[in-house]
């Protein structure tokens, strides 16, 4: 029996330390997968995005040969921007609809553009006629002629119409006339660059990217908490100064008008100027000491306004590890992030590219952070 129990002890050893060696190995997490494997989600939203930017290029086509078989409309495009055109009698109806016809989305050159359409009237119509001009600036081509809802209907201003679309896609214009006046219309496009639409689409993409490495990162918690701190000492000096000037009651409105015509800078460095002329006269002191004065109390606001930042920061922002709390760090990398979307949906009129571009920027910025080691940066 000693033999067999000796023989033993080898395999039941063998057994024990594998099972050890299973129990310390490290549970693979969340943040040992693969980086491609993180980016897997954005790729294929970038994809069903771009599929859907590919098929949605042009107008429906059946809808616009169903609607435009027994009558072609007159078109009007950045080939042929403008087009001359009368009122036919349908139905009783005096009435005209006009294609203004757009460019395929994979056109990007004109991706921050816009279209202006302007209607004018012949001068040939007296201006006390024009209330009778209605006009309908729609999308919907299975819709007839002529019968938008009432309250989509405008007029004309000082005998002119304007509005404005996307480059991408079509849209139409009805025009219907009460009675039957012998008058001719024109309308014209005008293709309009917008240059803060790029910036607003580089604002967006550049949040994006920085979101999750400005959020854990202590010195701009720091920088803005001073920054704010000092804005709040200085508007609470500016307030609470105002009890020693002679403007009494009135001071809020006064802040008020007198900072929206001549900005809060402005009005900051007057009212500070006559602060310190107050203090001095108080005091008894001679006008030699105003650069004295006023220099001891901007540094003193200053230093005032960074140490109160500081302690807010350290009390409520940093660990003790002297990290960044990870609650907070989560909540402004998804604020930023909510500002970067609005940035990029304003960055094109038309909301399909608008959501490509979204999708592209969000998967090129976790592409490009994907292999970053996150570690947060303590002071």
């Amino acid at each position: 029996m000693a033999p067999s129990a000796a023989a033993a002890l080898p395999g039941a050893a063998t057994t024990t330390w594998s099972t050890s060696a299973n129990a310390a190995r490290p549970a693979p997490t969340a943040s040992s997968q693969s980086p491609s494997r993180r980016t897997v989600p954005g790729l294929l939203v970038f994809f069903s995005l771009a599929a859907l930017l590919i098929l949605s290029s042009g107008d429906d086509a059946a809808a616009y040969e169903a609607a435009t078989s027994e009558r072609p409309l007159k078109d009007v495009s950045l080939e042929h921007p403008e087009v001359t055109f009368a009122l036919s009698s349908i139905g009783g109806k005096f009435c005209e609809r006009i294609r203004v016809s757009g460019i395929p989305r994979w056109q990007l050159q004109s991706y921050a553009n816009q279209i202006h359409v302007g209607l004018n009237v012949s001068h040939s119509m007296p201006e006390k006629f024009h209330w009778k001009i209605g006009i309908c600036f729609h999308g919907n081509v299975s819709m007839g002629l002529c019968e938008c809802e009432a309250g989509e209907w405008q007029v004309l201003q000082d005998g002119m119409w304007n509005a404005v679309k996307s480059p991408y896609g079509s849209k139409y214009v009805d025009v219907k006339l009460a009675d039957k006046k012998s008058t001719a219309f024109s309308l014209s496009i005008q293709e309009e660059l917008q240059k803060w639409r790029l910036a607003c689409l580089g604002i967006g993409f550049v949040l994006l990217f920085m979101s999750p490495i400005v959020s854990k990162w202590a010195p701009f918690y720091y920088s803005s908490s001073m920054a704010l701190g000092i804005l709040l000492v200085v508007l609470i000096v500016l307030f609470q100064g105002m009890k020693l000037l002679p403007m009494g009651k009135k001071s809020v409105l006064y802040l008020t008008i007198y900072g929206s015509v001549l900005g809060v800078g402005s009005y900051a460095v007057h009212y500070f100027s006559t602060l310190v002329a107050s203090i001095l006269e108080n005091f008894g002191l001679s006008e030699e000491m105003h650069n004295p004065v006023s220099i001891f109390l901007v540094v003193a606001v200053v230093l005032t306004g960074a140490g109160f930042g500081y302690w807010m920061v350290r009390r409520f922002i940093i660990s003790k590890d002297r990290s960044v709390d990870a609650g907070i760090a989560q909540f402004v990398k998804w604020a930023m992030r909510v500002v970067a979307i609005f940035f990029i949906t304003q960055s094109t009129l038309d909301p399909i590219l608008a959501s490509a571009a979204l999708a592209a920027s969000w998967w090129v910025c976790s592409v490009l952070t994907a292999n970053r080691v996150r570690k947060p940066m303590t002071l």
